[in-house]
């Protein structure tokens, strides 16, 4: 089988599945692989993601030669059902595409290698990898030596992008010249969200992302919603025609109009956000701190009265080391009313802008917390030593345990109180979510954070809402626990330390957990 070069896809589709349907969002991708570098998809449920995928392999390995294909998903189920429609395409192509029926392709499991002039090209494949730690040194040197012409050879697919990790859109970008990032956008913080949401680290806004002097985009981003289905648009239509839809399939294998009916109906807020609109659902589930909520913290902030008029309660300190920033936050019961965030070259200033902050705000000593990190400890034993009994707080220890005061305690808890206390002591994997979770309860609860510590409400509203398979809720680690982590991480996801975030749970951990020694049993 000969391609001629330049070829449009969607005529050599034509050839290829004479009685297959693209409907537009479908083309529209076909077209943007051939044209753009990256091609990022949020899809629905049911809307043939996998189908134009399976056949996107087949006609960019026939188009070009020498080229390398890597395909790749999280789960094994995931990349089965890719690698179903591949082969699906190539069986039910009108024209012979395998060997033994005088094409050019060998499909061996999960590779496929290409005939050219009368031998197997040593060059060429595809291949299907699982995202996972025992493959991720596998996902580099795809690169094929560029021949002058600009032809794109190599290509990079993900499916089920919400849950690769970050690494492999990294190592894929080093060698692939398209790259087609598909999937449900199921709550994450790969490179899949950042592409539609944006990321802060950088100042990507997110979105489509031009080419600067030539046609095309670096990034294209083209969402399939349940209503771009055309049997969902013709049931549409049918009722505001003032007629009962008739659930006809007009284009088979993708959602029909009664089965989004019914999808509107049953599925709660998330699944419709996710698997019907395409979009990143961004609500109070997923987040701790989600947009609204910031906004609704940010309105009740300003009918607050003015902080000279406030008795404060507690202050967080996230100290720095080197020529960081150290940042004090100081709260009330309402609110917070003050934050400060310093350049602390010298770091035996920061003792002596906590005592002027106690001072200034009348603190207990004991209602001050310094994250024991990045010299805390230091600080905090210094002020000791000054008469201020200041307290110290490790966000990488155990949540708060009741039990911990059995022995040594004078007072003795309500029974619900205890109850409660050793709920919540096993509500939370570490310090670190314990006090993030607390601050969440409190925002919720009505807290008010000013608008204007952008910085602040920036760090709060990133913050994931995750939990283990105990039921625990967890954050992702401050920084990389490991040089190989391929995971998450909340610097990651700022572009930088959370050290107003952290000073703000410190100083909520500090007003709401006084120091107070409780009988259990």
């Amino acid at each position: 089988m000969s391609i001629p070069r330049g070829v449009d896809p969607l005529k050599l589709a034509k050839m290829l599945w004479p009685d297959v349907y693209f409907y537009k969002q479908q083309r529209d991708i076909i077209q943007s692989v051939w044209e753009d570098d990256e091609t990022v998809v949020p899809a629905g449920n049911m809307l043939g993601k996998d189908f134009v995928s399976g056949r996107i392999v087949v006609l960019f390995f026939l188009t070009r030669q020498p080229c390398r294909i890597i395909t790749t998903s999280a789960k094994d189920d995931h990349l089965r059902v890719l690698w179903g429609e591949i082969g699906d395409a190539i069986r039910e192509s009108a024209v012979p595409l395998l060997v033994k029926e005088g094409g050019p392709l060998t499909v061996i499991h999960r590779e496929i290698r290409k005939e050219y002039q009368g031998t197997t090209c040593p060059v060429s494949y595809v291949r299907g990898m699982v995202a996972n730690p025992e493959t991720i040194a596998s996902m580099q040197g795809h690169h094929v030596a560029n021949r002058g012409d600009g032809v794109p050879r190599t290509l990079f697919i993900s499916d089920e992008s919400s849950s690769v990790p970050d690494d492999y859109f990294k190592m894929a970008r080093t060698w692939a010249n398209r790259m087609l990032i598909i999937g449900n956008p199921w709550p994450c913080a790969n490179y899949f969200f950042r592409a539609v949401e944006g990321d802060p680290a950088t100042n990507d806004p997110g979105g489509d992302l031009r080419r600067p002097k030539s046609k095309g985009y670096y990034r294209k981003i083209i969402k399939i919603r349940a209503e771009d289905s055309p049997n969902v648009r013709l049931g549409q239509a049918q009722k505001e025609a003032g007629v009962e839809p008739t659930g006809e399939i007009v284009v088979i294998g993708v959602k029909g109009y009664s089965e989004y009916a019914k999808n509107r109906l049953m599925w709660d807020k998330i699944q419709q956000v996710v698997s019907l609109d395409a979009e990143f659902y961004k609500g109070r589930e997923v987040y701790l701190f989600p947009s609204e909520l910031m906004l609704d913290s940010g309105r009740l902030a300003l009918a607050l009265p003015n902080q000279r008029r406030r008795r404060a309660k507690a202050m967080g300190v996230d100290s720095a080391e080197g020529g960081d920033a150290t940042v004090w936050t100081i709260i009330d019961e309402k609110g917070v009313i003050f934050q400060l965030s310093k350049k602390t070259e010298d770091t035996f200033d920061i003792p002596g802008q906590t005592i002027a902050l106690i001072r200034k705000h009348n603190l207990d000593a004991d209602s001050v917390a310094f994250d024991r990190g990045g010299g805390g400890k230091q600080h905090a034993d210094y002020l000791r030593r000054m008469g201020y009994d200041v307290r110290t707080i490790g966000f990488g220890e155990s949540a708060s345990d009741p039990n911990r005061d059995r022995k040594t305690s004078t007072i003795r808890a309500p029974v619900k109180d205890r109850i409660n206390q050793l709920e919540a002591a096993y509500a939370y994997k570490n310090r670190r979510a314990e006090m993030y979770g607390m601050a969440s309860e409190l925002v919720q609860d009505g807290f008010a954070i000013p608008s204007e510590l952008v910085e602040l409400v920036r760090q709060l509203k990133v913050m994931p809402k995750q939990f283990d398979g105990e039921g625990r809720l967890y954050l992702p680690p401050k920084n990389k626990p490991a040089p190989t982590y391929s995971g998450v991480t909340i610097s990651g996801l700022l572009g930088r330390s959370p050290d107003e975030a952290d000073s703000f749970v410190l100083a909520v951990f500090a007003m709401e957990k006084k120091i107070r020694k409780v009988v259990i049993g």
